[in-house]
């Protein structure tokens, strides 16, 4: 109802703490102008506009604690350019965070999975003859580095050099982490 009338909702979100009891993510309620209601993964989301800032927000629906109370403001619009589909394919399972342009090297028998993830407008290069490199807006974050490691070395990061740093820092740390 609050997307169709354009107005702002009021509402909290809960995550679970080690007892698997729910608890309050923050003090104070999320508001926020919803967009959108997106099926991703198996979960429902909410994608909306942060009241506070002109900044997206996604929301699990089922980790919203009761209903969202829909407020009288009108909504504030979506950021200049926002395109839902672009959003979802450099949104790694809807875990939000800055966008940045990477550039990756892929093995050449990915490309179905480049396109897949990013669509058929994704920029390529070739780069030798068993990889190409694919330049990417996305959502960096742990997500989008376990996205990479899912493809077992066939994927590299090879820029910009604080996303290769905090990708490699993360391998050490699953692996200090391992070996304890």
């Amino acid at each position: 109802e609050a997307i169709n009338r354009r107005k702002k909702i009021s509402f909290e979100c809960f995550k679970y703490n080690v007892k698997k009891e729910k608890k309050l993510k923050r003090d104070e309620p999320y508001v926020i102008t919803p967009l959108h209601l997106v099926w991703n993964g198996d979960y429902y989301y909410l994608i909306g506009v942060y009241d506070y800032q002109n900044r997206l927000g996604t929301f699990r629906v089922d980790r919203i604690n009761k209903i969202p109370t829909i407020l009288k403001e009108d909504g504030i619009p979506a950021p200049e350019g926002f395109d839902l589909n672009q959003y979802l394919n450099t949104t790694f399972r809807m875990f939000n965070s800055e966008h940045e342009e990477v550039e990756l090297i892929c093995s050449n028998d990915l490309m179905d999975a480049i396109i897949d993830r990013f669509g058929e407008d994704v920029v390529t290069y070739a780069n030798d003859m068993e990889s190409f490199r694919a330049v990417v807006n996305v959502a960096v974050n742990h997500v989008f580095y376990s996205w990479v490691f899912g493809f077992c070395g066939k994927v590299k990061i090879k820029g910009p050099a604080e996303v290769k740093l905090a990708y490699n820092k993360m391998i050490e740390n699953a692996y200090k982490n391992m070996s304890k």
